[in-house]
């Protein structure tokens, strides 16, 4: 999601993806000045040509009555900015049609609201950049404003169910009878149904690489595509936690009764969710100190992921008569950038996030603290922009209270 990070997208998402932040230009402190025209060259590296294996319109697989079809097929992974325009809306139209209950599901999406999102919108409209638009309207073209239906699409079926047409296939009106669908391996015990379109399965959209096309980027300006250089990590993430067996879809698509993953893409946006991402504990050190502490639960990924902004606010509070606040602390967890003189883009100097193992924070009330109860509170923040490099003085576009409680003296 630029996300959902998000992601994310998987939007914020996602987890995914990236909404409710500012887009290329504040991430890089350039106010959008100097950021590269729109191009692949940041999402470079999820589209490769591999073999898969075709099911085309009207047949099945093994154990079916029709004779299986099955061969070398080249299949591309979902990419940003397919600029396919009303075609790819009308398309859509077809999918939502026969699939009815991940259509429903869909709709109540980010994915669906990735590019009409109000916070997307308020930060575009601060930085209006064609590097944003890839990503929250990928069937527009990124250099100009997408036609109202295509903006309303968003992410649609076609963006990540469609990736094998040829140029301009879709812009001389194919029908969706005469496209391949990519879906993942069937893990079901009897044959699929019978498609009235091709079916392309390929192994790896049943993993992350369906998500890294707009859930791991560089800065536009960035030279290269070092882990100090992202601007969103939640793929290498995922391949560096214990969870990297697991797909993203397990926890963010996962299945219903019927066998079949919902298509409502949870996210940054369910607080019950956001909350099971880590346990937490607190405990008295002294008579002004809490110690807090995050441990990683269920997330596949650092947490928060996606944004560069999103970040955790660990907090402490000496309280006197009437809940009263007589002193306090507070320390962020997230990823922390610098902008250094001659290079483009920001860099990455540490990273304080819950991954993989405990994060002890230590907080200090001050001497209002002692003999008095001290309250804690883990809050997760998605930030709309930073404000300049003082920490408190960021815009917080939404956020979740992830824990909390009181400690007597």
């Amino acid at each position: 999601m630029r996300s959902l990070g998000s992601l994310g997208l998987i939007l914020v998402l996602v987890g995914g993806g990236a909404l409710g932040s500012a887009c290329a230009g504040a991430h890089e402190g350039v106010d959008g000045a100097g950021a590269a025209p729109w191009g692949r060259g940041a999402h470079e590296g999820h589209g490769a040509l591999v073999e898969g294996e075709r099911v085309t319109a009207g047949q099945r697989r093994s154990g079916a009555a029709s004779s299986e079809v099955s061969g070398a097929v080249g299949t591309r992974m979902p990419t940003p900015a397919r600029a396919r325009g009303a075609v790819a809306v009308a398309v859509n139209q077809g999918c939502e049609g026969c699939h009815e209950g991940e259509a429903r599901a869909w709709r109540a999406s980010l994915h669906h609201r990735a590019n009409t999102e109000p916070a997307y919108q308020r930060a575009f409209a601060l930085e209006p950049l064609p590097f944003c638009r890839g990503c929250h309207a990928p069937e527009g073209v990124p250099t100009e404003e997408a036609p109202e239906a295509v903006g309303k699409l968003g992410v649609g079926c076609v963006t990540c169910h469609v990736t094998g047409d040829a140029p301009g296939m879709l812009a001389r009106g194919a029908r969706l009878a005469e496209l391949p669908v990519l879906a993942a391996p069937w893990r079901g015990a009897s044959a699929p149904p019978a498609a009235p379109h091709g079916v392309v399965r390929d192994a790896r959209f049943g993993g992350a690489e369906a998500c890294a096309g707009c859930h791991e980027f560089a800065f536009p300006t960035a030279p290269g595509r070092r882990l100090s250089e992202l601007m969103q990590s939640t793929i290498s993430e995922h391949r560096a936690s214990a969870s990297a067996g697991q797909s993203c879809a397990g926890c963010h698509m996962p299945e219903g009764p019927d066998g079949r993953r919902r298509h409502a893409f949870v996210g940054s946006r369910d607080e019950g969710f956001v909350r099971s991402a880590v346990q937490v504990s607190a405990r008295r050190v002294s008579a002004t100190g809490v110690e807090v502490t995050l441990s990683p639960a269920n997330s596949g990924h650092a947490f928060p992921t996606g944004d560069l902004f999103r970040r955790l606010s660990v907090s402490a509070e000496a309280l006197g008569p009437d809940e009263m606040v007589l002193g306090g602390a507070e320390r962020f967890l997230a990823r922390h950038f610098e902008l250094r003189a001659g290079q483009s883009g920001r860099r990455l100097v540490s990273d304080d996030r819950v991954h993989g193992t405990p994060v002890v924070v230590a907080l200090d009330v001050g001497d209002a603290g002692v003999g008095r109860e001290i309250g804690w509170q883990v809050t997760y923040q998605r930030v709309a922009h930073p404000n300049g490099v003082e920490a408190r003085a960021a815009s917080v576009e939404g956020e979740v209270r992830v824990a909390s409680g009181r400690l007597a003296p």
